[in-house]
């Protein structure tokens, strides 16, 4: 999986919509990838991980967007095979508005409007990817995206289960 977002759906064909998944406590169950070991089976986030599949059973692009390095990020991509990932490079960090400017940038360069798109995260840092899209999905209880939540009529998913060892 190429780590660049610029990537084009096959045969050229435009993608109904977006779907932007935050990974880091919202997708896994884990907030620092970089502590997190293979094999990923337990960390999942059920209904995260199941509206992505649902997203891509749609044919809608689905993308990861996280404040880890791509190498980081390697496991999770290769388990779910997404269409695009933003993610932090050298001197170019992956959070706070950055997440939000990265997902306008893709959803205008596929001509897939905002009103088409979807976001799934956990923390108020990621408020600006949220309000890029037409559907923010809450994942967790963040007072900051929770307040936002009830003013915008926003969808609301459970926090992941506490992982037991």
């Amino acid at each position: 999986m190429d780590m660049n977002p610029r990537i084009r759906p096959e045969n050229g064909a435009r993608r109904p919509a977006a779907a932007f998944f935050d990974v880091e406590g919202t997708l896994l169950a884990a907030s620092d990838l970089a502590a997190v070991a293979e094999p990923l089976g337990r960390l999942w986030h059920p209904p995260v991980l199941a509206a992505l599949h649902g997203h891509a059973a749609c044919g809608h692009l689905v993308v990861l967007v996280s404040g880890a390095s791509a190498a980081e990020l390697e496991p999770v991509v290769r388990h779910l095979g997404p269409d695009a990932v933003l993610c932090s490079r050298p001197r170019a960090p992956m959070r706070g508005q950055g997440k939000g400017y990265a997902a306008r940038d893709l959803l205008r360069e596929h001509g897939i409007p905002a009103a088409r798109s979807y976001a799934y995260a956990d923390e108020a840092a990621d408020l600006p990817l949220l309000a890029e899209v037409g559907h923010p999905v809450v994942v967790g209880d963040d007072p900051v995206l929770l307040r936002h939540a009830r003013r915008g009529n926003w969808a609301h998913l459970p926090a992941p289960e506490p992982r037991r060892h």
